[in-house]
């Protein structure tokens, strides 16, 4: 199993592991074959790697594949839009951008 960035998904790709929303619920179940275009759709909601099924990065490539600050940055204003004059919704963004950006490595 390999981690790869959405972008790059090739269309002899397969999921290795269920795709699931925020929420919970699973967009692309285990086994199915991924497209390009899937890969657009998955960066439409905000995911930005799946796992597909073959041998596993190496620890060069794996590094190669982190988000830059920027990319949670803009992703996170989409997903907040329209709520951030909120002090406290402000304060939940900030904490999940802190969170994938130092938290998570």
């Amino acid at each position: 199993m390999r981690k790869v960035p959405v972008e790059n998904i090739e269309p002899d790709m397969v999921l290795a592991r269920d795709v699931a929303a925020t929420s919970g619920n699973v967009l692309l179940g285990k086994g199915t074959p991924l497209t390009p275009a899937m890969g657009r759709r998955l960066k439409n909601w905000g995911i930005f790697f799946v796992y597909v099924e073959g041998e596993e990065d190496s620890p060069e490539e794996e590094s190669s594949l982190e988000v830059s600050p920027e990319d949670v940055k803009n992703a996170l204003e989409a997903k907040f839009e329209g709520v951030l004059d909120s002090p406290i919704m402000h304060k939940i963004f900030d904490a999940v951008y802190e969170y994938r950006t130092k938290g998570a490595s």
